[in-house]
């Protein structure tokens, strides 16, 4: 879908090759969240969805900085399926940060869908407190959020869980799942 390629461009756009990397032995590290929507909204999407993330991953993993290979982590959660813990959220943290893209991609292909709480401010908030990001300014840290439902649900705000990935350094891009008049309509 349209609106999935221009999420993806609008980050690689803001890594690019013009981050100058600091001196640490890490200089060029890479975080990424993958926060994937495994409700029954997606039961036509899913499939679709995990190979076009993991073609991110491949992206990042194969990007350089200032002409060096960088040091790519990656973490997924999924969210919004009713056989994950209410009083979590309906949020699951499947695979912390890890260097292991062999894991990430058995773990994400592995998701199926169930039911549909999807909460995204929930979602966005447990991955900025629960994983542990690098406290360097220099590295790249961000979020890809993909989902085809409103991003109002749920009793956390997403407004209030971006600034609060903001303050930190965390880039968000959302990815909607689907028709682009309908995921630009959707509120």
């Amino acid at each position: 879908p349209i609106i999935f390629l221009l999420s993806f461009l609008t980050s690689l756009a803001l890594f690019g090759d013009k981050a100058k990397p600091n001196d640490t032995p890490n200089a060029n590290t890479v975080q990424l969240a993958i926060l994937l929507d495994t409700s029954n909204s997606m039961d036509g999407l899913i499939e679709q969805t995990k190979t076009q993330l993991w073609k991110i991953v491949n992206e990042m993993a194969r990007s350089k900085r200032e002409s060096i290979a960088i040091s790519l982590y990656v973490a997924l959660y999924e969210y919004g399926n009713d056989g994950l813990s209410p009083t979590e959220g309906f949020v699951r943290l499947v695979t912390p940060m890890t260097n292991d893209l062999d894991k990430i991609s058995e773990e994400l292909f592995k998701l199926k869908t169930n039911g549909g709480s999807e909460y995204c401010g929930t979602v966005i908030s447990e991955a900025i407190k629960d994983l542990k990001w690098t406290k360097g300014t220099d590295d790249y840290k961000v979020i890809f959020i993909a989902g085809n439902e409103p991003f109002n649900q749920g009793e956390k705000d997403y407004k209030e869980a971006c600034k609060s990935a903001i303050s930190k350094g965390i880039i968000v891009n959302t990815i909607y799942c689907g028709n682009y008049d309908e995921g630009v309509h959707s509120f």
